[in-house]
């Protein structure tokens, strides 16, 4: 039988124009509820560290298993398991690369790049071209709050 659920029940008070809180409050707040979910994340941690490895052993048991028996996959009543081969690419010479997918641009060249932009690149370009991004690309910001211990 399992057992009931303990509700946790967390004051929530007004926030904005209306809060009586200093900002000294809800930073120390904000610090005491980290806090409490730091200490939340380590129990769940420890709970979750033998488990997490007997999941690892059947994995590794499964493997040697599908391995041994030169398979690719086995169905069970519980569930299948299987490979899934997948394929990662490193970019080794960018100007070969570059000059291929030119040449090839129509068949496939176009389908086969992907490109982004360096930020750090894009900032100092816009810090270097009055807050214009180069040509062919968009920005956009959002700002983050941050709060750290004093």
């Amino acid at each position: 039988m399992a057992r009931p659920k303990k509700q946790v029940e967390i004051e929530t008070p007004a926030i904005g124009h209306n809060s009586q809180e200093t900002d000294d409050q809800l930073i120390a707040e904000n610090h005491k509820l980290e806090d409490e979910l730091k200490a939340g994340m380590a129990k769940y941690t420890e709970w979750a560290k033998p488990r997490k490895e007997r999941i690892e052993a059947i994995e590794s048991e499964i493997r040697r298993r599908l391995i041994e028996r030169n398979a690719d996959s086995t169905r069970t009543d519980s569930g299948t398991a299987y490979f899934s081969d997948l394929l990662q690419t490193k970019i080794e010479d960018r100007e070969v690369l570059f000059d291929f997918i030119a040449d090839n641009w129509d068949s496939y060249g176009d389908q086969m790049l992907k490109i982004g932009a360096a930020v750090d690149a894009v900032r100092q370009y816009m810090s270097d071209h009055d807050g214009n991004p180069p040509p062919g690309l968009s920005v956009s910001f959002f700002r983050r709050l941050n709060i750290r211990r004093s």
